[in-house]
C-alpha cells in the first residue's frame, strides 16, 4: 500500500492557519526553482498589497517566462471565507491585480500575469458558481491566467518534488517518518527513529566542495530538512508544547551543522544561504518557546511545577538551566546588534531572572558551569560587573553550604541519574564524582578576573580544608598545542566531534593552590600564572567565521562538554 499521498494530504490539512500554508508552500516553490522575489513573511497583511507571494518562472505548461501571484488561503473555501470583508477570498483576488507590485526585477511589468489561489481544502459547492464567474470576469476576460491549486494540487506537487523524490523516497524513511511523528510526544529524549531519518537525508549523500553549484538534487537535500522541521513544528504546537519542537529542532540544528563541516562546505555561498534559511526558522521557533515561558522568569520560582511530586527537587533545577541556556544563546546570537542604550535592558532581563529563579545559583552537575559562565560572560558584556560578581558569590556560597552540609559537590560525571540516586537514598553512587571539579576551577579563574582577593584566600582554604582538585580539559587541537600528536579521533576535527558527540580528545590540567615548595599561593602570583595560561588554549571555529557561534554553546550543553578556556579567559587583562 502506498501511505504517502495519505501522509501528504493528513500533514495539509492539520494546517489551520494561513501563516503555516505560507511557509509550507514556499518551501514547496523554492523545491519548483520558482525565483521568489516576496513571501508572506514580507507583506502579509499590508491591505495595499494584495498579494502573498510574488514570483516568475518559465510556466512549464505553455513555456512562457511569467509573473506569478499567489494568493494562499488555510482550509476550504466557503461562504464565510469568499466574503470576509477585507480578507475575504474575493476581496483579496480582485486585489491581486489592482494593487502594483514595486521590483527591480528587468522587465517585470512586461511579463504576463498567472494569479494562482492556493488552499489547503476545496471550493464549496455553493461558491462554486460565484469563483468561477468571478475569475471569469476579473482575471480571464482581461487577457490574465487564472488557476486553483487545491489541497489534491497541493499533495501532488509535494508529493512528486519533495516527499518522492528525496524524503519518503523507500520503505525504510516512510516507516521512519510515521514512527517520527506517532512518537512525537511520547518519547523525552530525541528518537532514534528521527536520528536515523536524518541520516539517511544528509549522511548517504556526498557534496564536493570544489563544485560551487548545487544542482536540483542536492538543493532538494535542504529543502527536503526545512519540511520535516516545520512538520514537527507544526505537530508541536498541535500538542500545544513547543518543547518538542525545541528538542527535536536543537538535535536537527546541531546534526546539520556537523554535516556541512564535515563536508568541508560553509565555504559555499549557496549552502550557506540554505543553511541560514533554517537558521532563522530555528532562532524564531526558539523566540517563540522562550515568548511563551519569559512572563514565569518575572515570578519568584515561576519555572517550578508545583505538582513535580519528589523529583521536582531536582527537575525544577534542570529545567532551569535548560531554559536559561536557551535564552542565553538566543541573546548570544543577537548581542552584536543591540544598541547601547538597550543594554539596560537586558541587565534587568539577566539579572530579574537569577533573583526569581535562585536554582540557577544551585548546580547540580558540572556541565550547568555552561550557563552559569553565560550568564557570567553576558554581565560583563552589558557592563555590569557588580551583578557578575554577586552571582558569583552566589554561587560559592551555594558550593559551600552543599559541602559542609552533605559533604558533596555537582556531579562531575553530569549523570542525571547518579544525582537522583544519591538524593534518593543519601548513597553516593559509584559513577558519582565530585573529588575534583571543573566548575570551581573556572570559578577561581573569575575571582582572579574580577578582582575579588577576599573571596579568593577563603576559597582557597575551602579547597584546601576539603582536598578538593581543580582541573580543567583543555582539547589536544588548540593552535599552539604541543599534543596534537595525541589525537586519536583523526576523521573529526575539534569542531565535528563536538557537533557530534561529547569531546574528549584531550587532557585534564590541574590548577594548583600553592607555590613552590608547598606553600601558600598568594592572589597576585595566582594572578600571575593565569596570564601566562591565557593562550594555553586557541583556536580558530569556522563556525564563528559563518556568524554561527551561538550554535557552539548550544553544542557545549547538549552533548555535555565543558568550555573549553577560550570562553572566559578572553577578560584576562
Amino acid at each position: 500500500m502506498n501511505i504517502k499521498p495519505t501522509i501528504i494530504k493528513e500533514y495539509l490539512q492539520s494546517l489551520k492557519e494561513d501563516n503555516e500554508l505560507d511557509v509550507i508552500f514556499t518551501i514547496l516553490l523554492q523545491s519548483l526553482e520558482y525565483e521568489i522575489l516576496s513571501t508572506p513573511k514580507e507583506y502579509k497583511g499590508f491591505s495595499q498589497y494584495g498579494k502573498d507571494i510574488v514570483a516568475i518562472k518559465i510556466d512549464p505548461k505553455d513555456g512562457i517566462k511569467k509573473r506569478f501571484y499567489f494568493e494562499l488561503k488555510a482550509g476550504d473555501i466557503d461562504s464565510q471565507k469568499w466574503n470576509i470583508p477585507d480578507n475575504g477570498v474575493r476581496d483579496t483576488l480582485r486585489m491581486t491585480v489592482d494593487a502594483d507590485f514595486k521590483t527591480t526585477y528587468k522587465d517585470f511589468d512586461k511579463l504576463p500575469i498567472k494569479v494562482v489561489l492556493v488552499f489547503n481544502g476545496m471550493v464549496s459547492e455553493k461558491i462554486r458558481t460565484s469563483l468561477n464567474g468571478f475569475s471569469q470576469k476579473e482575471f480571464i476576460e482581461k487577457g490574465i491566467e487564472f488557476e486553483e491549486w487545491n489541497i489534491f494540487d497541493l499533495a501532488k506537487l509535494l508529493s512528486e518534488e519533495i516527499f518522492n523524490k528525496y524524503l519518503l523516497i523507500n520503505d525504510e524513511n516512510i516507516r521512519l517518518y510515521n514512527r517520527v511523528l506517532v512518537n512525537l510526544n511520547a518519547n523525552e529524549n530525541v528518537s532514534k527513529d528521527f536520528d536515523d531519518l536524518l541520516d539517511n537525508l544528509l549522511f548517504k549523500n556526498s557534496f564536493s566542495k570544489n563544485k560551487r553549484k548545487l544542482n536540483r538534487k542536492q538543493k532538494l537535500i535542504f529543502q527536503s530538512v526545512n519540511l520535516i522541521a516545520y512538520i514537527i513544528y507544526t505537530e508541536s504546537k498541535n500538542y500545544n508544547n513547543l518543547s518538542i519542537a525545541k528538542k527535536y529542532l536543537t538535535h536537527l540544528i546541531l546534526k546539520y551543522w556537523f554535516w556541512i563541516l564535515k563536508n568541508k562546505l560553509e565555504t559555499n555561498k549557496e549552502i550557506l544561504n540554505l543553511f541560514n534559511q533554517f537558521y532563522s526558522f530555528y532562532n524564531s521557533t526558539i523566540e517563540e518557546y522562550l515568548e511563551r515561558n519569559i512572563n514565569l522568569l518575572e515570578l519568584k520560582d515561576g519555572l517550578h511545577y508545583e505538582n513535580g511530586g519528589r523529583y521536582e527537587q531536582i527537575g525544577y533545577t534542570v529545567r532551569s538551566y535548560d531554559f536559561n541556556v536557551m535564552l542565553n544563546c538566543y541573546i548570544i546570537s543577537s548581542k552584536d546588534k543591540i544598541q547601547k542604550d538597550q543594554y539596560k535592558g537586558y541587565i534587568d532581563r539577566i539579572n530579574n531572572t537569577l533573583q526569581n529563579i535562585n536554582v540557577l545559583s544551585r548546580p547540580l552537575l558540572d556541565i550547568h558551569s555552561i550557563p552559569i559562565i553565560d550568564n557570567i560572560n553576558l554581565l560583563i558584556y552589558f557592563g555590569d560587573i557588580e551583578s557578575a560578581k554577586q552571582y558569583l558569590l552566589n554561587i560559592l556560597g551555594y558550593l559551600k553550604f552543599l559541602k559542609k552540609k552533605y559533604n558533596k559537590f555537582p556531579d562531575a560525571s553530569n549523570s542525571i541519574e547518579s544525582v537522583i540516586k544519591y538524593t534518593v537514598t543519601s548513597v553516593k553512587p559509584v559513577h558519582y564524582i565530585d573529588s575534583v571539579s571543573p566548575l570551581l576551577a573556572v570559578i577561581m579563574e573569575y575571582i582572579a578576573i574580577l578582582d575579588l582577593e577576599e573571596t579568593y584566600y577563603d576559597t582557597r582554604k575551602f579547597i584546601v580544608e576539603n582536598d578538593i582538585t581543580l582541573v580543567l580539559f583543555i582539547p589536544h587541537h588548540g593552535i599552539n598545542s604541543n599534543s596534537k600528536h595525541l589525537i586519536e579521533d583523526t576523521e573529526n576535527d575539534l569542531e565535528e566531534q563536538l557537533f557530534s558527540r561529547s569531546v574528549n580528545d584531550g587532557y585534564q590540567i590541574e590548577t594548583s593552590m600553592f607555590s613552590e615548595f608547598d606553600k601558600e599561593l598568594l592572589f597576585e602570583d595566582f594572578k600571575k600564572k593565569l596570564s601566562k595560561r591565557k593562550e594555553e588554549f586557541q583556536f580558530e571555529y569556522r563556525t564563528d567565521r559563518c556568524g554561527f557561534s551561538s550554535l557552539r554553546t548550544i553544542a557545549h550543553y547538549y552533548y555535555k562538554t565543558p568550555y573549553f578556556p577560550d570562553y572566559w579567559r578572553n577578560h584576562i587583562n
